[in-house]
């Protein structure tokens, strides 16, 4: 067992509580002349049949020998020591009240009973935080997964461009080096599940800068970026966009190519859509959104991990082309 002291104060206030509401049924029944005898017997159960088996048992299970037992084993050693906490209890109050009397029989039904009890409910909590902390390593040990996937899809296309401008320009050539190396770092050094919206569109912009170079007036981009979004205070996934925008550098054949990135609040929910001038998705793509292509279906898993949802739909004005719309909590963003 292990507990943070948050937890050791939560179980020691709870313990209390399970004395308190028995005994303080009898004390109602005592007048003042018999204060006392609570003042006296309070202490003693608390400390030598509530609150000292379990920590006396919290301190053994730390030993090898103990924490190997079986679950089986810890409960019977558990009641063992309430059973001993008990024994003590009726010892001192005879010593302090010769007419108290306290059977063995209901010494070792109460150590049972309490013993089974207290034991059963911590095993339990133990349990559950145990699930829970599976729970999250799996989904951090996923998304680190997808992202990783992410990489080397980034990298081909990336130096594709850098490819076509190394003989026609060198000089820019460089700079887009430069400038896909700023991306490789972040992706590689990044570690956290969650970054600043900031990060996150200024590593866009660098990816843009590469494709820019490569497209020249073949690419124009517009952002729309409402004022009510916290750059800053907002988190996202790392390199969540990217793939959405390299899906439409990939896809759309017509030129120019016109990109609209717009990210706004609306009802509690941050909104990424991400909008071209091509022919739109297929109407199988938007039937099987999950496998539209490798790139968003990474994209829809790492979105549905965090809580949040991918959209993909045609445009229905006259400018037409596809839409992909990522919806994130702000509650997870935050």
């Amino acid at each position: 067992m292990s507990f943070n002291k948050k937890e050791k104060l939560s179980i020691s206030a709870l313990l209390v509580i399970l004395y308190l509401i028995p005994a303080g049924l009898e004390w109602i029944e005592f007048d003042s002349e018999h204060l006392h005898l609570i003042a006296i017997s309070l202490p003693i159960w608390l400390l030598f049949f509530y609150l000292g088996p379990f920590w006396l048992f919290y301190w053994v299970q730390k030993s090898r020998r103990v924490a190997r037992l079986h679950v089986v084993g810890q409960g019977a050693l558990y009641v063992l020591m309430m059973f001993a906490g008990a024994n003590i209890v009726s010892r001192l109050h005879s010593l302090a009240f010769p007419q108290y009397q306290f059977p063995v029989k209901e010494q070792i039904l109460s150590a049972f009973l309490w013993g089974v009890f207290i034991f059963s409910m911590t095993h339990m909590y133990l349990l559950y935080q145990r699930f829970v902390n599976e729970q999250k390593l799996r989904k951090e040990a996923q998304l680190a997964d997808l992202t990783s996937r992410l990489n080397p899809h980034f990298l081909f296309n990336s130096l594709n461009t850098i490819s076509a401008l190394i003989h026609s320009s060198p000089d820019k050539a460089d700079d887009v080096l430069h400038k896909l190396a700023d991306i490789l770092r972040y992706s590689v050094d990044q570690q956290n599940e969650w970054v600043s919206l900031e990060q996150e569109l200024a590593v866009c912009e660098t990816y843009l800068t590469v494709e820019k170079a490569r497209f020249t007036d073949n690419l124009n981009i517009s952002w729309q970026i409402a004022s009510s979004v916290d750059r800053r205070r907002l988190k996202v996934p790392p390199l969540l966009l990217q793939p959405l925008i390299e899906n439409v550098m990939k896809h759309v054949k017509c030129r120019p190519i016109e990109l609209i990135i717009s990210v706004q609040v609306e009802q509690g929910k941050l909104i990424f859509k991400v909008k071209d001038n091509g022919k739109g998705f297929s109407e199988q793509s938007l039937d099987e959104q999950s496998r539209a292509g490798k790139g968003l279906n990474i994209v829809k898993q790492r979105v549905d991990i965090t809580g949040g949802e991918l959209s993909l739909y045609n445009d229905t004005s006259e400018q037409g082309g596809a839409v992909c719309e990522i919806t994130l909590p702000i509650h997870a963003c935050v």
